[in-house]
């Protein structure tokens, strides 16, 4: 299939603007999305063929170790998510329920709960196989896919990666990272992030450490 692919240097348009530090696209469904001019080098139009959308419906996962928290998301087929929420830094988590709507470039997320209805409309800067990654009204995150099969591991025992491999974050509290090799340090289950040579890219696994 021929790809279109128009690279748009914004220097010019953004000086001409002046004061101005955001642009405001607007969606034929009457949405709009505020982005901040400082965040974009440039912008890309392509052409896409069906069978070359990635889909959105599975587990992504995002963590942090300096903010002390991680989140997984899980988007089903009927439109619905889930978010969990772990603050390994402070002992607690949360759960979140709703619906969501995806068109392509936006992502947004309605959580219903007694009393209230949050939305949250999300930027989609790249769906790839293995990553999500949306710029928010909290700043810009990388969700990496999360495989099915789950790694278990045994208290007090470790693993090591295979050649070229490496981990990319544990919390710490139920599995840490030493070296290149991941330590269960109590039970319970967890998510790490793990660099694979053979495919050159990142994915998420679920750790349940017995």
């Amino acid at each position: 299939m021929n790809k279109i692919v128009v690279t748009i240097c914004l220097l010019f348009s953004f000086y001409a603007l002046g004061a101005q530090n955001a642009m405001r696209v607007h969606y034929k469904d009457g949405m709009k999305q505020d982005i901040t001019i400082s965040k974009v080098d440039s912008i890309t139009f392509i052409e896409i063929s069906g069978n070359e959308m990635v889909s959105l419906i599975g587990d992504w996962f995002w963590g942090s170790t300096e903010k002390g928290y991680y989140e997984v998301l899980t988007f089903n087929e009927d439109k619905t998510y889930t978010g969990y929420d772990n603050f390994f830094e402070y002992g607690y988590d949360s759960w979140t329920y709703g619906t969501y709507l995806y068109n392509g470039v936006m992502l947004n997320l309605w959580s219903n709960g007694y009393g209230y209805r949050r939305t949250y409309r999300w930027f989609v800067t790249g769906l790839t196989e293995n990553a999500l990654g949306v710029m928010t009204q909290a700043g810009d995150f990388v969700y990496y896919r999360i495989i099915p099969a789950p790694i278990t591991i045994k208290l007090g025992d470790s693993m090591d990666c295979s050649d070229g491999d490496s981990f990319i974050f544990a919390d710490g509290v139920f599995v840490r990272i030493e070296g290149n090799r991941l330590y269960g340090i109590a039970r319970g289950t967890t998510y790490i992030q793990k660099y694979e040579m053979s495919s050159n890219l990142v994915f998420a696994y679920r750790v349940i450490v017995e």
